[in-house]
C-alpha cells in the first residue's frame, strides 16, 4: 500500500511507494520542492515532519543542525514513509521562486533527427542537478564564447538529465557548432532556469497544444508535467512540421494518446503555415474557453493569436515560447 505525504502550508498530498524517498515521490507527482543534489549532500531538501514515521533510505552527509532536528528535521531524498506522513515543506508555484543555478553538465548523447532537427542529452553531476519548473529555459555555454538560451525538453522529475531539441540554421555559428562539432562527453556550462513559459496549474481549462518543429521540447516538458499532476481535462496536441522534417518524437506522443483517454495527438506535415492554421482551424472547432501553449517562431506565433481567435481562442489564454534556431 502506497503512503499518503500531505505537505504544509499547502496542503497538496501526493502517494510514495513503500521504500521510494519522499523527494523521488514528490517529483515524480510534479512538485515542485526545493532540492539540489539528491543524494544527501546540500540539505537543500530539507523539511520537518509534523505527523506519521518515516525511515532512512539513503546516508547523508549533510549534517542536519541540532536546532532542526529537535523540530522534525530531515532530508526527503534520504527518507521513506512508513505510513501516511505530513510534512513542512516550502513549494515554488512559479518560476521566480527557484533561484538561478550555475552547474556543469557532460554532453551525453547527440541525435540528428533529421538534416534539421538534433536532440541534445546533457547529465549534470549526481552532486548538482538543476531545478527547475516544466516549459523553463536554460543557458548552454559552449567555447569560443557561444551560447544559447534553449527550452528544457526534460521532465523537472529528473534534474540531472537535461535534453534540448535544437534547429539548424546554418547562418548560426551555434547550431553549426552544435550539429558539426561538438562531440559526447564534451562539459558544457549551464546557467538557468529562467522563463515563464509554465503550465498555470490552478486553471481546469481545457488545453491545447501547438508545437512548430522543434518547439516540441518545451511542450514535450509541460506533457510530462500534466501527466505528472494527473490532470483530466481535455488536451490537445497539434504538431506541425514541414516538408524534409520528421515528427521525431511521434512514438511517444501516439503512446501517451493511447494510454490517455483524455489527450489528442495531431500530427500535422504542411508546405505552409497557412495551411497548418487552416487544418488546426478545422480540426479545433471552437477554442472558446481553452488555454493555449504554443512552441513556434514569434510570426508563426502572432498568426496562431490572430486565426485561432475567429474560432473563440483568448489572447489573454495563450502562453508563447517563441522559437529561436
Amino acid at each position: 500500500m502506497p503512503a499518503r505525504v500531505t505537505l504544509y502550508p499547502s496542503q497538496i498530498s501526493f502517494e510514495a511507494a513503500r521504500g521510494e524517498s519522499l523527494l523521488t515521490a514528490a517529483l515524480r507527482a510534479g512538485l515542485n520542492v526545493d532540492y539540489g543534489c539528491s543524494n544527501g549532500s546540500c540539505g537543500r531538501c530539507l523539511a520537518y515532519l509534523k505527523s506519521g514515521e518515516v525511515v532512512p533510505v539513503a546516508h547523508h552527509d549533510y549534517i542536519i543542525s541540532t536546532a532542526d532536528k529537535a523540530q522534525g528535521g530531515l532530508l526527503m531524498c534520504c527518507q521513506a514513509a512508513s505510513g501516511d506522513v505530513s510534512l513542512e515543506a516550502r513549494l515554488a508555484h512559479d518560476g521566480t521562486e527557484i533561484p538561478l543555478q550555475q552547474l556543469r553538465a557532460k554532453v551525453r548523447k547527440l541525435e540528428h533527427c533529421d538534416a534539421h532537427t538534433l536532440l541534445l542529452q546533457l547529465r549534470t553531476a549526481r552532486s548538482k542537478t538543476l531545478r527547475f519548473i516544466a516549459g523553463q529555459h536554460a543557458r548552454l555555454h559552449l567555447v569560443n564564447g557561444l551560447e544559447r538560451e534553449l527550452p528544457i525538453a526534460s521532465c523537472p522529475c529528473d534534474g540531472m538529465n537535461l535534453e534540448f531539441h535544437l534547429h539548424r540554421d546554418a547562418s548560426d555559428r551555434f547550431t553549426e557548432y552544435v550539429f558539426n562539432e561538438l562531440s559526447n562527453s564534451t562539459w558544457v556550462d549551464i546557467e538557468g532556469p529562467c522563463g515563464d513559459f509554465t503550465l498555470d496549474e490552478d486553471d481546469p481549462s481545457p488545453i491545447l497544444f501547438i508545437a512548430w518543429g522543434a518547439g516540441f521540447g518545451p511542450i514535450r516538458s509541460l506533457i510530462e508535467h500534466c501527466l505528472s499532476l494527473e490532470l483530466t481535462q481535455t488536451i490537445r496536441l497539434f504538431w506541425v512540421i514541414h516538408e524534409g522534417e520528421v515528427h521525431y518524437a511521434e512514438g511517444y506522443c501516439r503512446a501517451v494518446a493511447d494510454a490517455f483517454e483524455n489527450i489528442h495527438f495531431h500530427a500535422l506535415q504542411t508546405e505552409t503555415a497557412d495551411e497548418a492554421l487552416q487544418q488546426i482551424r478545422e480540426q479545433a472547432v471552437d477554442l472558446a474557453g481553452w488555454h493555449a501553449y504554443i512552441a513556434a517562431p514569434p510570426t508563426i506565433i502572432d498568426r496562431c493569436t490572430e486565426q485561432l481567435g475567429q474560432i473563440g481562442l483568448q489572447a489573454n489564454k495563450v502562453k508563447s515560447d517563441p522559437l529561436v534556431a
